[in-house]
């Protein structure tokens, strides 16, 4: 069916009232009158339809008008970037912006000014957002402004309710944005929440979190109603449930982790095959859909993990009580048990209610002494040994049969950041994956796997977690890159395989450029998400995946137990079934939003509590990677994954140009390549903006030169 849109442009139509273009456009299409006048009104909001004149409407891009979100900087001006546009970003003069501040969605018309191209705003379509987190500075006892933590608001707000939230100069706070500004003056609004003085214990934290727009605290109602679901699990409500409380089953995680959702056993079956059973909390039991601890679950999509706290999807007394895994408690699971042959292949599978009771919580510390025999864990888990060896020997089955079909493992580095009573960094390290986290992830990708693939073939509704066919764009640079140190792929960037890419790292594992190639591959691959069509995952290299081992945590698992509860171990309604496949979009749209948004918080913690601890460190010198060339610079990885910036000049003095399909910085006599190796000085540190930056120390010589660079030199031959 046509649209709205497409109609009116299409047909050159425009300068026309609502209501006349509505019922043109309703007769030509053979819709109904009132819903094509909402569409024009939904058209008019998102920018694609402009009201002129006296409130007559034509085609934005009749008039040339392009959609962008803006990127504002300190200096008052701003720069957009267009959206769904290969072409340059359009500065946009401070006279310019009227009201807009940044990562506002505009709509702004463009035009050559003393043969500059500058962009004017001439709508503001959607704020990004209106509450900013900004340090208080007092006028008097009850007004002042608040300068936004993000330099890139660049308007101070003027507040006039610091009484209110007892706020003092210099506090941190939420403000909320009612007025903005004209004829020059700033934005006006009221506090609505007083985080505390800058440099107390933990508001440097929750001042991102707040910048997110995320919350620790639950509604009263939601608190209301975890507080009412029992501790314990009832005799009667084990009826019609697999009973595997007698089984040696045993949750592994991490020495600070309080919610277990996962638990595992592995035996040999009589017939020589291995059997797994992965069991999981049952939390669509005690969360009902559309009750106010579903709603609250659906709205945060996920936990988030910081350096100092958890923002859990679910109240503490289900993520950490009656759906936590815990040992030698009753504990209400969905199961999954296959019988998986010498090949990694599962070739029986059973899905169901059940009841366990974990036998012991182990730790992948723990679990990995005993791998390597460790006397004292061995002794201490002694029944338990021979347990934890079948998990080793069924992972390594698994781990073939995944790298057999292509299944890509960059594992990169991952960083642990430890700070005091105080909440100050003592260290940042790398964070180190043993044998015990692989075999949970394979027996987690297993279960997940196995699910995904019954669901499909019963043609039932999902939230499938789908990683889609690189960009061939980005493949296409990648292959440029390999062409440029001698490597290939018997493929083309459109139809390039997972087992391709994977015979690619392995090739390279042992060469000088192999960091290069991963860092590379990995940016060239699409952002896993969530999805209701089976697009299969790219990574994985599997036909079918989804999320199902993790429901107190991801609301996708959540909803993938409920279909599994509602469709598959009972037969499903009609109701349900039109209910699910209309809901489960939106659900995989609202998730996908809500994990990005979380990670990106994370990452901005990080990067701060990474900041304050290179705070004393400015004059230390220290051995880093390249991860990132531009032309104003490079960026520097150390081997702790601290990250800072060199600029050009402060690089050892040469004429530098970027070679952007090499990843390099290319000067007559020095070469930065992402992957590269080098030496550096710490200059600065600035805290507030989460930047640190660095200074390449010059190399004594030629052969110096060929140590940090090795591959530099095949890269000049084949440029």
């Amino acid at each position: 069916m046509k649209s709205v849109l497409e109609y009116i442009e299409n047909n050159n139509l425009g300068f026309m009232r609502q209501s006349e273009l509505a019922k043109l456009v309703s007769i030509a299409l053979n819709r109904d009158n009132a819903e094509v006048y909402q569409e024009i009104s939904n058209l008019l909001d998102e920018g694609d339809l402009y009201m002129v004149g006296d409130k007559k409407i034509v085609s934005s891009r009749s008039l040339n008008l392009k959609k962008g979100i803006l990127h504002g900087n300190p200096r008052g001006f701003a720069f957009c970037k267009l959206i769904d546009s290969d072409e340059p970003d359009v500065f946009i003069p401070n006279v310019n912006l009227k009201h807009a501040l940044h990562k506002d969605k505009v709509l702004i018309k463009i035009h050559k000014k003393n043969d500059k191209t500058e962009g004017e705003v001439v709508k503001i379509i959607k704020r990004f957002k209106d509450n900013i987190v900004g340090l208080f500075m007092a006028l008097d006892a009850d007004t002042g402004f608040v300068k936004p933590d993000e330099a890139n608001f660049f308007k101070d707000i003027y507040v006039k309710n610091a009484k209110k939230f007892k706020v003092k100069n210099n506090d941190k706070v939420v403000v909320r944005i009612e007025k903005y500004d004209s004829k020059g003056k700033n934005p006006e609004g009221v506090i609505v929440e007083n985080l505390g003085a800058e440099g107390q214990k933990g508001v440097d934290v929750l001042s991102i979190l707040r910048e997110f727009n995320m919350y620790e605290e639950f509604e009263p109602q939601v608190l209301e109603d975890a507080k009412k679901i029992p501790q314990q699990v009832k005799p009667e409500q084990l009826v019609g449930r697999e009973d595997f409380r007698n089984e040696v089953i045993v949750t592994i995680d991490g020495e600070d982790s309080k919610d277990f959702d996962d638990a595992v056993n592995v035996w040999k079956a009589e017939d020589g095959n291995w059997m797994l059973g992965v069991h999981i909390a049952d939390v669509s039991n005690y969360v009902k859909i559309n009750t106010a601890l579903d709603r609250e679950a659906y709205k945060r999509g996920t936990s988030a993990y910081f350096v100092d706290r958890v923002l859990p999807m679910l109240p503490v007394e289900l993520s950490n009580g009656i759906c936590s895994l815990n040992p030698n408690v009753d504990r209400l699971t969905m199961s999954v048990i296959m019988k998986i042959d010498e090949n990694g292949k599962v070739i029986e599978h059973k899905i169901c209610n059940s009841v366990i009771r974990s036998a012991a919580r182990m730790t992948y510390t723990e679990v990995f002494a005993i791998l390597n025999d460790d006397p004292e864990m061995c002794e201490k888990y002694k029944d338990m040994v021979q347990n934890f060896k079948n998990m080793e020997i069924l992972h390594n089955i698994l781990l073939k049969k995944r790298t057999k079909r292509g299944a890509l493992d960059f594992d990169l580095p991952e960083c642990v950041i430890d700070i005091n009573e105080f909440g100050r960094v003592v260290d940042v390290r790398k964070f180190e994956r043993n044998t015990a986290h692989k075999i949970i992830e394979s027996f987690m990708l297993e279960a997940n796997e196995t699910v995904a693939e019954h669901i499909c073939n019963l043609g039932l509704p999902c939230m499938y977690r789908v990683h889609e066919q690189p960009d061939s764009m980005k493949m296409g640079n990648f292959f440029a890159l390999l062409s440029s140190i001698g490597e290939h792929i018997k493929s083309t960037p459109e139809k390039v395989t997972p087992k391709q890419l994977q015979q690619l790292l392995v090739r390279v594992k042992d060469k000088p450029y192999s960091e290069v190639v991963n860092k590379v591959m990995l940016r060239s691959l699409q952002k896993a998400r969530y999805a209701s069509k089976n697009l299969g995952h790219y990574g994985l290299a599997a036909e079918f995946y989804c999320h199902f081992t993790s429901p107190i945590r991801r609301y996708p698992d959540l909803m993938v137990h409920r279909i599994l509860k509602n469709c598959v171990l009972n037969k499903p309604d009609q109701a349900r079934l039109d209910f699910y496949n209309e809901f489960i979009g939106e659900a995989c749209l609202l998730s996908s939003e809500r994990e990005q948004l979380a990670e990106s918080a994370e990452r901005a913690v990080d990067e701060l509590k990474k900041t304050e601890y290179m705070l004393d460190k400015v004059g230390n010198r220290y051995k880093g990677t390249i991860s990132g060339a531009t032309s104003f610079g490079v960026f520097v990885e150390l081997d702790n994954t601290v990250e800072g910036m060199c600029a050009i000049n402060d690089l050892p003095e040469d004429t530098y140009t970027v070679i952007e399909n090499q990843y390099m910085l290319k000067g007559k006599r020095h070469q930065y390549q992402l992957g590269g190796k080098v030496e550096v000085e710490v200059l600065s540190v600035n805290l507030k903006r989460r930047q640190i930056n660095f200074k390449i120390l010059d190399e004594k010589s030629d052969e110096k030169l060929e140590e940090n660079n090795e591959n530099s030199e095949k890269i000049i031959e084949n440029s």
